[in-house]
């Protein structure tokens, strides 16, 4: 990309202010729920272009002790590396010892990787 265009997240971010500020008060009221219910998908699409989903995927990668895969289909690659983890919770690798403190902070933090993409305000943020 060239350094002087906008990013995906900006660009989101300007559609956002736009729809809110510019477009919303044109809404008829019967509409105005779903403009601001597509506001929010915005909003959400923004963060996601942020670095949560790579953090989450480097974080189950240390967890599992396994090298990090290329990233080109994070969504896909958390949720094979998160599949990958269950099983080695199910068979009981995390049960004592410092794997039990070291999974106990990994689901710490991805769960609220997770709610700070879909509802940051729960958060505080």
């Amino acid at each position: 990309m060239i350094a002087d265009q906008p990013d995906g997240a900006a660009l989101l971010a300007e559609a956002r202010r736009t729809l809110l500020e510019l477009l919303l008060p044109l809404l008829p009221p019967e509409r105005r729920y779903d403009g601001l219910m597509v506001a929010n998908a915005m909003a959400i699409a923004a963060r996601e272009f942020g670095n949560s989903e790579e953090a989450l995927r480097e974080a189950v990668a240390t967890m599992l002790g396994a090298p990090l895969p290329p990233a080109c289909s994070g969504d896909d690659q958390v949720a094979d590396l998160e599949a990958r983890l269950a099983r080695q919770i199910r068979a009981g690798k995390y049960d004592a010892g410092d794997g039990r403190e070291a999974l106990r902070r990994y689901l710490r933090a991805a769960t609220i990787a997770r709610v700070r993409l879909s509802n940051p305000k729960l958060l505080g943020e």
